[in-house]
């Protein structure tokens, strides 16, 4: 494993320039180009300010508006959602460069989850201004946010990683994976505070935490929103399945790739 990860680090130039690829094929031959990376956030910001602030009125979980809170949760999740579906087609979906050309392939799904980061961190410069906006600021408890960072990284890698192996194999994986994020992120709390369980039974408590995406939604939600120290004993234990989940996606996927040629 250490030497696939030194061959990441030998190819860091390929990887770099897959990632500018995939950043700018993501919106090439629209108007706005680059600038959809932040103009994107702010319509979901709209969006949600008419349903939730305007229409259905929802009483926000701290002294802030209920967007805000939802925006705080979303883009991370979107970071999330977007590298898994992404990277699941990674392989079949640069067929003709796993063929023809020789390179380390977990390049590919890496590639996917690196400019899936840059599109989160842009959305983050749109969060700091909405955060100065309506007057939530910024506490010193925001030097801690690289630990979620790093915490989601680590497991989105693991996951991508697995997810994109096992779709060469089972092309059943990119058709199921939309409807399988899609019920994550309801039993995850991007929707609704994690403060809605208080009260509620001991089981239904604890399940809602063995999800690791609780741990990490809830960190940015308290420290960037609340000015508050994550639940370190919850975000720990998602840090604890980032660091399995990476082991076993990045083993499974080197096991198999040499297999891959044959499939794609």
């Amino acid at each position: 494993m250490i030497s696939d990860l030194r061959q990441l680090a030998d190819y860091r130039e390929l990887l770099r320039t897959l990632v500018s690829k995939d950043i700018r094929s993501r919106y090439k031959g629209s108007v706005l180009g680059f600038a959809w990376n932040f103009v994107i956030p702010l319509l979901q910001l709209f969006v949600f300010w008419l349903l939730f602030g305007i229409i259905v009125k929802v009483a926000p979980p701290g002294d802030y508006p209920f967007a805000v809170f939802l925006f705080t949760g979303l883009l991370p999740w979107n970071f999330f959602a977007n590298s898994v579906t992404g990277g699941a087609m990674s392989i079949i979906g640069n067929a003709n460069l796993v063929k023809k050309i020789y390179f380390p392939l977990q390049i590919l799904p890496t590639a996917t989850v690196f400019s899936q980061f840059v599109s989160l961190l842009l959305g983050m410069i749109v969060l700091a201004i909405v955060v100065i906006a309506f007057g939530i600021g910024f506490g010193w408890q925001l030097l801690l946010l690289p630990i979620p960072f790093v915490v989601e990284m680590f497991f989105i890698l693991g996951l991508v990683y697995f997810v994109a192996c096992a779709n060469v194999f089972y092309r059943d994986i990119e058709h199921i994976l939309g409807i399988i994020i899609m019920a994550w992120m309801y039993l995850t709390p991007v929707l609704y505070p994690i403060t809605i369980l208080d009260g509620k039974p001991a089981w239904a408590q604890l399940a809602a935490h063995l999800n690791p995406m609780t741990g990490i939604i809830n960190a940015y939600q308290v420290i960037i929103l609340d000015h508050a120290m994550p639940d370190w004993k919850w975000l720990g234990y998602s840090a604890a399945c980032a660091v399995v989940m990476f082991l076993v996606g990045f083993t499974v996927f080197n096991r198999y790739k040499f297999r891959f040629e044959e499939e794609v």
